[in-house]
């Protein structure tokens, strides 16, 4: 499918429009949704992203799963849309890397793994509804210097599930266990409604309702809902300075907008933007001191259902290499040829980096390679593989892959992402639901455009008395 250019503005037409009362930066999920409610409230509203589209030219229309009860904000945006949400069958089981099937989310263990991964999930599902997201730092003292890993050994993992929590890590931020606070982790639980409803949502089977088109969807029809214009593609913004009355932005190109409140959606920005002023005391460890996790996404499209004649949904994890989760994403419509039968690749982890210098061929060799260990001997090969995202190595536009250390939950639970001046901060991360997904991206990018209009409301009655 590609990309929605409805309302996407052009290098050479940028000398038209500068300014506007709100600029957001970045043409993320949440960067939208706020640029999309703001419109709606009659401000005029700008979007700068770095990138040159919102999503890759041939971007597979895989779909994915979602949850009647708890994704509402993406199925009501998605009915908004015109997007197209329905019922699925569930096809067959789930698989794990080296475990076999698993069932009811159990991989098939021996006993004594089985009562470990029984033990850890429960365990961690209990201590995760404990967090309280507006004041995480509370349980630093209990699990604040600890690591995921080290918590799932406290539990009693055994080699088998410690593999297994290694995976859950890498799936949601791109790193492994070692390296993600066990305290940040129980908090991104917490958000989702507990561990056992994060795992639920990496298999699709369990998932009530089928999102046609994916995250992916949901930008370009949110894109096209935009006046048109808004978007200004291959906008690297590299400075953003508060003045008196305005703030006034600087690109990599050298094109300079002005705006009364910016809206940064995504915390990657905070270390590659110069703001003046710097930001204050509780937002400084934003610009160096957070993680940022490796994934990417890979389409591998197929003739035909082959997994599904095998008894198996797709849905995979895999435990050895950089493949972590697959999904069948099939759009199962009979007039969608380009996509009609597909498993979606989820790949994370620093080996990432050596995959984005190999050419597209050794790529796709090795990512066939780690789906066929997966699945077993006899996996065909695709008629075709769609790299899903941009780059291959840091994928900012996931909205799942940045974990911050305990130390700072002190410093966020302070600030609780208030506005500097008149800076605004949204994305994913900042959501207080479903962090770091589809559903805290929707969530976070309302909370921000209802935090501007209230910033808004004296200088605009002040705009309306004049009126």
């Amino acid at each position: 499918m590609a990309t929605t250019e409805t309302n996407l503005a052009k290098p050479d037409s940028y000398s038209q429009n500068h300014s506007a009362q709100v600029i957001v930066v970045g043409a993320s999920l949440s960067g939208l949704q706020t640029a999309y409610d703001l419109q709606q409230d009659g401000l005029s509203c700008l979007v700068l992203d770095a990138k040159s589209t919102i999503t890759p030219d041939r971007a597979c229309t895989a779909g994915e799963a979602v949850d009647e009860t708890t994704h509402l904000r993406v199925c009501q945006l998605a009915r908004r849309l015109g997007i197209k949400l329905k019922t699925r069958q569930a096809f067959g089981n789930d698989i794990v890397e080296g475990l076999g099937v698993s069932e009811n989310g159990i991989p098939s263990l021996n006993e004594s793994d089985r009562r470990s991964f029984i033990r850890v999930r429960a365990n961690l599902d209990t201590l995760s509804t404990k967090v309280d997201v507006n004041h995480p730092a509370q349980m630093f003292p209990n699990y604040g210097t600890m690591s995921v890993h080290e918590i799932a050994l406290s539990q009693g993992a055994t080699a088998a599930v410690q593999k297994l929590v290694n995976a859950w890590t890498l799936a949601i931020f791109g790193l492994s266990s070692q390296a993600v606070s066990a305290l940040y982790f129980l908090l991104y639980c917490k958000s989702a409604g507990g561990l056992v409803q994060v795992l639920s949502c990496m298999r699709s089977s369990d998932q009530s309702l089928w999102l046609v088109g994916g995250r992916h969807r949901l930008l370009q029809e949110l894109a096209a809902h935009l006046a048109p214009g808004t978007v200004r593609a291959s906008q690297e913004v590299l400075r953003i300075e508060q003045m008196e009355s305005r703030c006034v932005l600087t690109t990599a190109v050298g094109e300079v907008f002005q705006c009364t409140k910016v809206v940064l959606a995504g915390l990657s920005m905070c270390k590659t933007v110069e703001l003046a002023p710097e930001l204050s005391r509780d937002k400084k460890w934003l610009k160096s001191d957070y993680m940022v996790g490796y994934s990417a996404r890979v389409a591998l499209v197929y003739d035909e259902p082959w997994w599904r004649q095998r008894g198996l949904s797709g849905c995979a994890m895999g435990l050895e290499g950089s493949v972590i989760l697959v999904k069948d994403t099939s759009s199962d419509d009979d007039d969608d040829f380009e996509c009609r039968f597909s498993l979606t690749c989820t790949l994370a982890g620093e080996q990432l980096q050596d995959m984005a210098e190999m050419t597209g061929t050794d790529r796709r060799k090795v990512i066939l390679q780690q789906v066929q260990a997966i699945f077993g001997d006899g996996v065909p090969s695709p008629v075709d593989m769609v790299e899903l995202d941009q780059e291959m190595s840091i994928c900012n536009n996931s909205p799942a892959n940045l974990a911050v250390p305990a130390t700072r939950l002190g410093d966020l639970e302070r600030d609780l992402w208030q506005s500097e001046g008149n800076i605004y901060f949204a994305g994913a991360e900042t959501s207080f639901v479903w962090r770091g997904h589809n559903e805290g991206a929707l969530a976070s990018g309302s909370r921000v455009a209802e935090e501007v209009l209230i910033g808004l409301r004296p200088s605009l009655g002040r705009l309306e008395s004049r009126l």
